[in-house]
């Protein structure tokens, strides 16, 4: 992409790339960060947005990944190369970096099936393993040589040791028989050399070789002569350590420069890796997690949202980068089809237009607008991440054109107007079909008649050219030029009149509205003032601005309502998932209830033929019994009898309910009562193949299963009077229920049944006998009625009558 430098600084493309350099760790990639330029093709383009979207990939899977120890050796390297031998500490920084370069190639290398093109960068970086370790062996971190870096060092470091000891234990025995003669009882260097502080009147008594006098001349440094063989032995064993230490250092430079142009690849690999790394963490401080996609799935890896043909733009959302997180996002579209031709928003407002006109007050926002369509397209192409929503699509510009601001030039004796027209001549020679256009107060600064003139003139040939255009202007004559000429939109950005500042809001189809006299009248203008200002005004112009006043009036009601609207459906959606999950409990303990019975009856019904068998036992002993005892044995045999016969009763009860006859077909209108659920729903639509319907329970709709229901009660054509209904095909129940023996959800499940029952048998009033026993029984029959819809009251029975092991119920008939 040819783009002037001073487009870039126009739309603040040098600051986001400044803030990229920020967050490189290496001075490679700082350098490259401040290199980049946006691309001019829409491979390149491709290319560096799915890096960049591995990048982002990279730092959620491996958040701390850094290049924190990468160094630049580039040039230190390359003097290696040309035989010079590096310090310690240069040899250190390679070390660093190389280290650095296996850690970041071996994290890449794990997740290649995830970043498959990072991966590739990363395959630039060789295997430096034999350059780390042998500097490592030879030299620690504090820059010194070790001990281990050869055999020959070691020998020389141990030997010179012992002939250091020897030099220090003589001079210390001098010192000891010779202290009347120093000034000091200590030993020193001069020169490199050991020495002693001798009284300088005392010399003679002490032959040796002077190294230096003390200032005042009272104290001379001398070696003693005794020493001095001993002390050239040691300063030829140093000398000899360092031609070995130099050996060694050399010999180590060497094998940095043979792998230079390796190591120089490397460096490049991490200086690229770096420069991703910096962009998906620049991604994440501006909050542009939608743009680009995750490339983990097939479509998004395509980079969907970048198209090649650049017919139109749609950024939803779009935040300007440099705005902090206060800022207002806008959304812009512009080509055919707009929003629409993504597939969103497919009533979303006019379409096929490739101008935007935005009018407005100053600091109302329009600049921003520009620079802001102007700046994402720059780093989209630059492979940035976009602070746009996912849903946005951005096509590849062949150039981006933008004049904005003043442009007024006092060494070249351009006014502002001259200077704007000098650049908009230049972008009409240059302009394609494939090129982006932003103009900002367009023809101002010029007479009103012609600049207008001029502005519709300098849009009709953009428009037919066919480059996407975004412009901004005062003139209140291009409003009714834009709203009749076909491919050009009227925009806006709003102000409001009662606090006097802008919203920020950018609303297409709509033009912007002259706040002046409103502003006016709300700072306190007076109203004669006000009133001569309103009428030297054209009364078509005035008609026109309150067109437009009630036409933003219509569209904020409008997105108000629509924003209701979608506010309720959601809460709406959320209900109905909350009722379905709650079915989907109610079935799951249902099914669990239902088996825990089956086990139960299964039990109970081993019990009863156990207890059917020893009353066959005892009767059988009965014969030989005495004629009393016989008579306890059968008295015995028949309450038993009567116990199992009970409990058989009960099982084929509850069996028959189980296993109830089929369902009548559902139609809309029955009432519907579900499993383990007290009050009936109301059916809105007939089962479909896989046999769920639409149920209103309440307030609610949710979409059952046929399984989940219990009994249908069929909606009758005329309703009649309810006292007057009867259900002759239904058996005349008791008016009691005996619940003693059975467990509580056992009870609790008969109940229910009985009280549906009762209240379609036209019962008024039921006893619940429920018995004493802990209370617990009692206790969750009355919670149960108390909630019921079919309960009008219940109260405990009179004492002569059961007391409080009985529950009077008075149901709704």
């Amino acid at each position: 992409m040819a783009i002037p430098g001073k487009t870039l600084h126009t739309l603040e493309y040098d600051k986001v790339i400044d803030r990229l350099a920020r967050h490189c760790s290496t001075d490679g990639g700082r350098t490259l960060a401040l290199a980049l330029l946006p691309a001019d093709g829409y491979a390149e383009v491709l290319r560096r947005q799915r890096l960049t979207a591995e990048a982002r990939r990279l730092l959620e899977l491996k958040p701390n990944a850094t290049l924190n120890g990468v160094r630049d050796i580039a040039s230190v390297v390359h003097q290696a190369a040309l035989d010079r031998i590096l310090e310690t500490s240069e040899l250190l920084d390679v070390q660093s970096t190389l280290d650095a370069a296996r850690v970041m190639h071996e994290t890449v290398d794990k997740l290649r099936v995830y970043i498959p093109f990072i991966a590739e960068i990363a395959d630039g970086i060789g295997d430096f393993k034999e350059v780390t370790s042998a500097i490592g062996k030879a030299i620690n971190g504090k820059g010194e040589v070790l001990d281990s870096a050869s055999p020959a060092l070691a020998t020389l470091r141990r030997e010179s040791r012992v002939v250091h000891d020897r030099l220090r234990a003589r001079l210390e025995q001098i010192v000891a028989s010779r202290s009347a003669a120093l000034q000091e009882p200590i030993v020193t260097v001069r020169d490199g050399r050991y020495v002693i502080p001798v009284k300088a009147e005392l010399r003679s008594q002490l032959p040796g070789i002077v190294h230096d006098v003390s200032s005042s001349g009272a104290t001379v440094f001398l070696e003693p002569l005794e020493a001095v063989e001993v002390g050239n032995r040691w300063r030829e064993m140093l000398a000899e350590e360092e031609r070995e230490i130099a050996r060694i250092l050399h010999q180590l430079s060497m094998l940095v420069g043979t792998r230079a142009e390796e190591i120089a690849a490397a460096l490049d690999a991490l200086a690229r890796l770096d420069l991703l790394i910096a962009i998906a963490r620049l991604g994440e401080a501006m909050k542009a997690g939608l743009l680009p996609h995750d490339p983990s799935g097939e479509e998004s890896a395509d980079q969907a949202w970048l198209t090649m043909e650049p017919g139109s733009l749609y950024l939803r959302n779009a935040r300007h980068p440099l705005l902090g997180e206060d800022v207002v996002p806008i959304t812009v579209w512009l080509g055919e089809g707009g929003p629409q031709a993504a597939g969103i928003f497919p009533t979303a407002g006019p379409e096929g237009f490739t101008v935007l006109l935005i009018t407005g007050p100053n600091t109302g926002g329009k600049t921003v607008a520009l620079k802001t369509v102007g700046l994402l397209a720059l780093m989209a192409q630059a492979g940035l991440c976009v602070p746009a929503d996912a849903d946005s699509r951005l096509p590849v510009f062949d150039a981006v054109y933008a004049d904005i601001g003043d442009e007024q030039s006092i060494e070249q004796s351009l006014s502002t107007f001259s200077s704007h027209m000098k650049n908009i001549i230049s972008i009409i020679n240059s302009v394609t079909h494939r090129s982006l256009v932003l103009l900002d107060e367009l023809a101002a600064g010029t007479d009103p008649v012609e600049g207008s003139a001029l502005a519709r003139a300098i849009l009709s040939h953009l428009m037919k050219v066919g480059a996407l255009t975004v412009a901004t202007t005062h003139h209140g004559e291009l409003k009714a030029f834009a709203h009749s000429t076909p491919g050009i939109i009227n925009a806006s950005v709003e102000f409001d009149a009662e606090s006097l500042s802008p919203t920020y809001r950018l609303h297409i189809g709509l033009p912007g509205q002259s706040n002046a006299l409103a502003i006016a009248e709300r700072l306190g203008m007076p109203e004669a003032v006000l009133g001569e200002a309103r009428g030297g005004i054209d009364p078509d112009r005035l008609a026109v601005e309150s067109m437009i006043s009630d036409l933003h009036r219509h569209r904020e009601e409008a997105e108000a309502g629509a924003e209701a609207q979608r506010i309720a459906a959601s809460e709406a959606e959320r209900a109905r998932s909350r009722v379905t999950k709650e079915l989907q409990s109610l079935e799951a303990n249902r099914s669990r209830l239902i088996e825990q019975t089956r086990r139960e009856m299964e039990n109970e019904l081993q019990q009863a033929r156990s207890r059917l068998r020893d009353a066959m036992k005892q009767l059988e002993k009965a014969e030989r019994l005495t004629v009393f005892e016989r008579a306890e044995a059968i008295e015995s045999a028949r309450q038993e009898v009567e116990q199992v016969e009970t409990s058989v009763k009960r099982i084929q009860r509850r069996e028959r309910k189980r296993r109830r006859g089929p369902l009548p077909a559902i139609e809309p209108g029955d009432r519907v009562f579900l499993h383990d659920v007290p009050t009936p729903g109301e059916a809105m639509s007939a089962p479909d193949a896989s046999g769920e319907f639409d149920l209103k329970l309440g307030d609610l709709r949710a979409r059952i299963h046929l399984r989940q229901v219990a009994d249908v009660q069929k909606a009758a054509a005329e309703p009649a009077p309810r006292p007057q209904y009867t259900a002759p095909a239904m058996p005349q129940l008791p008016p009691e229920l005996d619940l003693r023996g059975m467990t509580v959800d056992e009870a609790l499940s008969l109940v229910d049944q009985r009280l549906d029952e009762a209240v379609r048998s036209g019962v008024a009033e039921m006893r619940i006998i429920h018995g004493k026993g802990t209370g617990a029984l009692r206790a969750a029959v009355r919670d149960l009625l108390r909630k019921h819809t079919l309960v009008r009251g219940q109260a405990p029975a009179e004492q002569r009558a059961g007391g409080d092991g009985v529950t009077i119920v008075e149901l709704t008939v």
